[in-house]
């Protein structure tokens, strides 16, 4: 029974973390943007709505010493406009990093985060502006990437997952105890 129950876990946590995997790179990259400095502007990349669904994505890589408790790395708010100053999306966020223990521990970091799936409302050039501050964190380098025709975030299967390994743990639990 409870090697059942570690494959029920492991088949939750496989499961969920396909989806997440698959949520993150599925489409097409077609256009990725190295970030310097704390802000900018990118270059004119050119889109239509032919490459819809399209998602953003952010790849910071970063050192930071963390102390007890939590403490921000850095915060970050990106648009990309259009034409006429056409909003296709705003992204705003903070990466938070958490130490459990209470010893301080210096540490490089890499940090994707799936910013926004949108939709190119017309054909034309378009730009990104970003800023990225960092609080606790040093930021080495940075990256936006543009990804097309992306699939939607697979529900069922995430909620499967959970539930699969919810379970697992649930019973794992109630078998320990009764063994006690």
């Amino acid at each position: 029974m409870r090697k059942f129950l570690i494959l029920l876990i492991l088949l939750g946590l496989g499961l969920t973390g396909w989806v997440g995997y698959d949520y993150s790179t599925s489409g097409e990259e077609i256009a990725r943007f190295e970030l310097t400095g704390e802000s900018g502007s990118t270059d004119l990349i050119s889109l239509e709505p032919s490459l819809n669904s399209m998602r953003a994505l952010l790849s910071v890589t970063y050192e930071i010493e963390l102390l007890a408790g939590s403490a921000t790395a850095f915060d970050y708010s990106i648009m990309l406009t259009g034409p006429g100053g056409l909003t296709a999306f705003t992204a705003e966020g903070q990466q938070r990093d958490k130490r459990e223990d209470n010893t301080p521990e210096y540490a490089t970091k890499n940090s994707e985060q799936v910013l926004k799936t949108f939709a190119v409302p017309a054909p034309d050039d378009y730009v990104l502006d970003w800023r990225i501050t960092p609080d606790k964190a040093k930021v080495i380098s940075g990256a936006i990437s543009l990804r097309r025709n992306v699939e939607p975030l697979r529900i069922p299967y995430l909620i499967a997952g959970v539930v699969c390994f919810g379970l697992g743990v649930l019973l794992l639990i109630r078998e320990r105890r009764k063994t006690i």
